[in-house]
């Protein structure tokens, strides 16, 4: 399992989790998982680009995940820049968990209606109570990049008809493919190509259809397409460019995380 299918993996589920409505009817005080089960994985047991997060009626199940991804969805924090503080072995890409949450069966009619905020808060607890997981947020001025329109102006078109506003982003193979969805996730992805993070300046809040290819930084010096690096592709396929800049950021801070016991 490489870093970059991971990373591929941050992007799909930080999308996914931006997609989560607020909806009415949430329960009174925060449900209580009825059964959680949290084991780990050997790599050769995940074969590649499988694995990630589904979310069930009653619960959610993980599999073939590091626990820095256990905790950047947690927190969808999808830019690993904005987490500090985990150790060698949660960031450890052949070292992965396999994880299932129920919550009781009276208590699934009420999960079903829970929003995205009180889902990952769930989820987080997960990590507190199996990983010993202590964190807190703070904001810290770190080294990022603006995300502008270039000096051409923006080459983004509008939807198509047809268009669903399903993404895809292979950082393995250096392609994204973005059908009718807004800038604001896209960042998410160019963070963990660049490993800073993106702030988008642009100013545009439309939903946009686009093709980008380039040179992996992953592949640097290794791809043999002739593609350009993400920032010259951005400027020249997009009309989009990234500028060095400092940035005000809020990143959690893990104060402590252990591995987990056995079940």
């Amino acid at each position: 399992m490489q870093i970059s299918r991971v990373a591929v993996l941050c992007a799909v589920f930080g999308i996914a989790a931006s997609a989560f409505a607020q909806t009415p009817n949430a329960p009174a005080k925060p449900l209580q998982w009825d059964v959680v089960s949290v084991k780990p994985m050997s790599a050769d047991a995940c074969p590649a680009h499988q694995g990630g997060v589904g979310w069930l009626k009653d619960g959610l199940t993980v599999s073939c995940v590091p626990a820095f991804f256990l905790v950047q969805f947690a927190y969808r924090l999808m830019d690993q820049t904005r987490i500090v503080g985990l150790p060698d072995w949660a960031k450890d890409t052949s070292h992965l968990y396999a994880v299932e949450a129920r919550v009781s069966g009276e208590d699934a009619p009420v999960y079903a209606k829970l929003n995205g905020d009180e889902r990952f808060r769930m989820l987080q607890q997960v990590l507190a109570d199996r990983f010993g997981m202590k964190a807190h947020m703070e904001a810290r001025e770190l080294p990022a990049y603006d995300l502008l329109v270039a000096k051409g102006g923006s080459k983004l078109k509008g939807p198509g008809p047809n268009d669903s506003g399903a993404t895809q982003w292979k950082a393995q193979d250096g392609k994204v493919q973005w059908t009718g969805a807004p800038l604001a996730n896209f960042v998410f992805a160019l963070s963990n190509e660049t490993g800073r993070p993106v702030v988008d300046t642009t100013g545009l809040t439309g939903r946009y259809s686009f093709t980008l290819e380039f040179e992996p930084a992953a592949r640097a010096g290794k791809d043999e397409s002739g593609r350009p690096s993400v920032f010259t592709a951005l400027e020249e396929q997009l009309g989009l460019k990234l500028v060095p800049a400092k940035e005000p950021v809020d990143v959690l801070v893990i104060d402590s995380i252990k591995q987990p016991g056995a079940n």
